[in-house]
């Protein structure tokens, strides 16, 4: 895979909270990673597919567009879905709220580079 994509990708994981960043096809599949150790990469990427789905069918039906990114909470951490393109995603696993600012921070910053990294493979 694209190293460039890796070195984006571990800018995410830099940040304490960030134990999965990857980079996956809107069909679910893994394009690149940078996880804990323990992370269940491919089902969470498998799974998370279908939350960018559902919201950018909810923005369509509520008129307000497609999804820029969705942040999903839960009891122990947050999912951070960004679409980068037309067939991938930007996916993050943060297990505090401490660090969300910076980390959707990061994400807007690094959108750009991201989607021409991921041309290049």
């Amino acid at each position: 895979m694209s190293s460039k994509l890796r070195e984006l990708l571990s800018r995410f994981r830099s940040v304490g909270s960030v134990e999965l960043a990857a980079i996956v096809a809107t069909d679910g599949l893994l394009i690149e990673s940078s996880a804990q150790d323990e992370t269940d990469v491919d089902a969470i990427c498998a799974v998370a597919s279908n939350g960018l789905a559902m919201a950018e069918s909810l923005g369509r039906e509520i008129d307000k567009g497609g999804a820029i990114q969705t942040v999903l909470e839960y009891e122990q951490g947050l999912v951070i879905l960004e679409p980068i393109g037309e067939e991938a995603m930007l996916l993050l696993l943060v297990d505090s709220r401490d660090e969300l600012g910076y980390v959707r921070f990061l994400a807007a910053k690094h959108r750009a580079e991201l989607g021409n990294a991921l041309q290049e493979i």
